[in-house]
C-alpha cells in the first residue's frame, strides 16, 4: 500500500469514506431506545418539519362549490441556530506515528490499521458528545453548550412547571400520591405518561420505601425490600410500563496530561444525573426524539470536500498537513442537534430523601 500524496500516516479520502461511521445502537446504552439518529442535508429544515408535526392540527372549513378556498397561513417556528451544533476533535497524527515506530510498528499495513482505528476513535468521541447532549435534553428539557468560547442554551420549549417537580423517595414518604400528582398534571395537558428514566439508586430507594412495600405485600412487609419485578408491577399500576435505568459514565476530560505519569487526566461523569427522574410519554414508535446529524463545514469546503461520491457519513474524517511545524492532523467532525418530538411529553423531577 502507499500513503496519500506520499505523506506518512495520511490515508486516502476514499478509504475514510469506506469506513461506516453510523452511530451504533449500543446494547448497554438505554437512551438508544428513546432517541434515534437521522442524517439530513438540512438540519434546520428537518427540525422545523418535526416541530410543525407536533403543532395542534388546524381546522379547514366547508366551502360552497365554485368558491375560492380559504388560504392557510404557515406556522411560525423558532429560528434554529444550527451552526452552534458543530462537534469536532483532532489528533496530532505525526506524533502518534512516531510513537508507533518507537514501539516497533514498522509494517505499512499495520501502521495503516492504527491510523484507521485512530480516526474511528475520534469519530467515537464526537458520537459520545452527541450522547451527552441527548441525556441532558431528557434530564433538563434543554441542551447547554458551554465549551470552547460558546455559551448557548438550546431550549425545546419544555414548560418551567414541567421541570420544577420534586419527589421525596425517603423511606417513610408517600411515593404513590406524588407519582399520581405528576401523572394528573400531565393529563391536564393531554399527555398520558407511560415511562420513566432515572438512576439505579433511585429505583433502590423506591424498593426500600415503606408505602410501596405495604402496597405490594401488606402491612407486615414494611421494612422489607421488594424485588425489581414487584416495583415494575407497582409502577405499571400507574400506567408506567417502561422503566429505564441510566447509570453509564463517560470520560469528560482527556486533554490534560499528568506531568508525573505522562498519562491523560481523565474525569468521569454520568450521562444522566443521579438525582433526577424524567417521566415521559413516547410516540407510537417508542421514541421521545431524534438526533439530527448534518454535514460539517469540511464537507462543502472546496479545499476539503471529497469529489465524486454519494457517501454521506454521520461523522466526517479529514486529514491535513501543516508546514511549520511539520505536522499531520487527523480530525473528526459532525453537525449534531438532538430534537425532542413534543416538549409537553417530559415531566422532570428532582429527587429528595427525607430519611437520608
Amino acid at each position: 500500500m502507499t500513503w496519500e500524496n506520499g505523506i506518512f500516516g495520511m490515508v486516502g479520502k476514499e478509504d475514510w469514506l469506506s469506513v461506516p461511521f453510523t452511530p451504533p445502537v449500543l446494547a448497554n446504552d438505554p437512551i438508544d431506545r428513546l432517541f434515534g439518529n437521522e442524517k439530513t442535508d438540512n438540519i434546520g429544515a428537518r427540525w422545523d418539519e418535526i416541530s410543525a408535526d407536533q403543532l395542534i392540527p388546524a381546522m379547514a372549513q366547508f366551502h360552497a362549490f365554485d368558491t375560492e378556498a380559504i388560504k392557510s397561513v404557515s406556522p411560525v417556528l423558532t429560528q434554529h441556530y444550527i451552526e452552534k451544533g458543530l462537534i469536532k476533535v483532532k489528533q496530532n497524527q505525526s506524533e502518534r506515528m512516531q510513537q508507533l515506530l518507537k514501539q516497533g510498528v514498522v509494517n505499512d499495513d499495520a501502521q495503516y490499521e492504527y491510523v484507521i482505528r485512530d480516526g474511528i476513535r475520534l469519530a467515537r468521541a464526537v458520537e459520545v458528545r452527541a450522547r451527552v447532549a441527548k441525556n441532558e435534553a431528557l434530564a433538563t428539557g434543554q441542551v447547554t453548550i458551554g465549551e470552547n468560547n460558546l455559551n448557548l442554551t438550546i431550549d425545546y420549549g419544555v414548560a418551567a412547571a414541567q421541570k420544577a417537580y420534586t419527589i421525596d423517595l425517603g423511606v417513610d414518604s408517600d411515593v404513590g400520591s406524588q407519582l399520581q400528582a405528576i401523572i394528573d398534571d400531565a393529563r391536564e395537558n393531554g399527555v398520558v405518561i407511560n415511562g420513566m428514566l432515572t438512576s439505579g439508586a433511585n429505583l433502590t430507594k423506591m424498593r426500600g420505601n415503606k408505602s410501596i412495600q405495604i402496597n405490594r405485600n401488606g402491612v407486615n412487609a414494611s421494612g422489607k425490600f421488594i424485588s425489581n419485578a414487584e416495583l415494575n408491577a407497582y409502577l405499571a399500576d400507574f400506567g408506567i410500563d417502561t422503566v429505564i435505568t441510566q447509570d453509564n459514565v463517560y470520560n469528560a476530560n482527556i486533554t490534560d496530561i499528568d506531568p508525573t505519569t505522562g498519562k491523560p487526566v481523565v474525569v468521569s461523569r454520568r450521562y444522566y444525573p443521579k438525582d433526577k427522574i424524567t417521566f415521559f410519554s413516547t410516540t407510537p414508535n417508542g421514541r421521545l426524539g431524534v438526533g439530527l446529524w448534518g454535514d460539517p463545514p469540511e464537507v462543502v469546503n472546496p479545499l476539503t470536500k471529497t469529489e465524486g461520491t454519494n457517501v454521506s457519513p454521520y461523522v466526517y474524517i479529514h486529514q491535513w498537513t501543516e508546514n511549520d511545524p511539520a505536522v499531520l492532523w487527523t480530525k473528526a467532525s459532525a453537525l449534531f442537534i438532538p430534537v425532542i418530538y413534543n416538549p409537553s411529553t417530559l415531566y422532570i423531577a428532582t429527587v429528595t430523601d427525607t430519611g437520608a
